[in-house]
């Protein structure tokens, strides 16, 4: 099986909040692999690490209470076109997974099923059930 190398993505915004976005190889298959993004808003890399790693400190209790900083859909944005360049470099047979695990997945589901449903050429399955999108990248 080919190794994986998880793939990090770090844009300061302008308000001097980061934004980190994430793609790890999450399942392994016999044809490939499913890889799952995820990102995150913060003042600072220790504290958006420790929210990504899931540690208990008081920091990641802050980021839990926030779903996108203070400034609006922008980093979602920015987010969602850094994926769709993650799903291009892809090999054929693997997969992107996206799940909303903010504090308010109900809103973050919302926002990203609009911009998959209006702007994305590529085509995402959308789970309404466990509140997340999946892309495969066929072998054709």
């Amino acid at each position: 099986m080919i190794p994986r190398k998880k793939k990090t993505k770090t844009v300061v915004l302008p308000d001097g909040q980061l934004l980190k976005m994430r793609l790890l190889p999450w399942i392994r298959t016999e044809k490939g692999c499913v890889w799952l993004a995820s990102l995150a808003i913060g003042r600072s890399k220790r504290q958006i690490n420790d929210w990504m790693d899931r540690r208990k400190k008081r920091s990641v209790a802050k980021l839990d209470k926030s779903l996108n900083g203070t400034l609006g859909l922008k980093p979602q944005i920015i987010a969602m076109r850094q994926v769709r360049q993650w799903a291009d470099e892809l090999p054929k047979g693997e997969s992107i997974a996206l799940r909303c695990e903010s504090t308010v997945p109900d809103k973050q589901f919302r926002v990203w099923k609009k911009w998959f449903t209006k702007r994305e050429d590529i085509r995402w399955e959308i789970s309404e059930e466990h509140k997340s999108f999946f892309f495969y990248k066929s072998m054709l």
